[in-house]
């Protein structure tokens, strides 16, 4: 067989030749495909996939953080609430101790002040009396030594004058 009749193709038939050709030449096409093609392209995709990969799973961290984070900041609004209720209770409480106290304090001065004005009054009271005695006593004993013209002794003054006293009492 020549060349020609090994690579030739007649009219709608194939040689063997032909085949054999084509099988070659694909084989090497291959074989230059996977090695400067299918290895780079095989690499891009591998990097590809990795970073999607990276990429999903850094965005479940991130959602995770972000819950773990809105948890945090909804127990600390919830915590503000509560601190700022239990101030305003702490407040309340204190204020009405306060007025408690502010009650009582003037309770206590005016109880004070009560107690002072009836002492006083009491020692104005017993201050007029012995005024009141002493004058009386004088008096007497004016009208005594008029009355019987002698000057009477300070003791006899005192027993004169108790005894005017008590009969006032009476």
């Amino acid at each position: 067989m020549t060349f020609q009749i090994l690579f030739a193709a007649s009219a709608g038939h194939i040689y063997l030749g032909n085949t054999l050709w084509y099988l070659i030449v694909f084989a090497i096409l291959l074989i230059l495909v996977k090695h400067y093609a299918w290895g780079p392209v095989s690499d891009m995709m591998e990097k590809r996939r990795q970073k999607v990969i990276s990429d999903l799973d850094s965005a479940a961290d991130n959602r995770k953080k972000a819950e773990v984070l809105a948890n945090e900041r909804e127990a600390a609004l919830k915590n503000s609430r509560q601190e700022a209720t239990q101030i305003l209770t702490d407040a309340k409480a204190s204020a009405e101790k306060t007025s408690t106290q502010i009650v009582a304090e003037a309770n206590d001065n005016a109880a004070s002040i009560h107690e002072k004005a009836k002492a006083d009054a009491a020692q104005a009271k017993a201050d007029a009396l012995d005024e009141a005695r002493a004058q009386v006593a004088d008096i007497s004993v004016t009208i005594a030594e008029k009355v019987i013209s002698k000057n009477l002794s300070a003791d006899d003054q005192k027993d004169l004058v108790d005894q005017f006293i008590k009969g006032l009492n009476k």
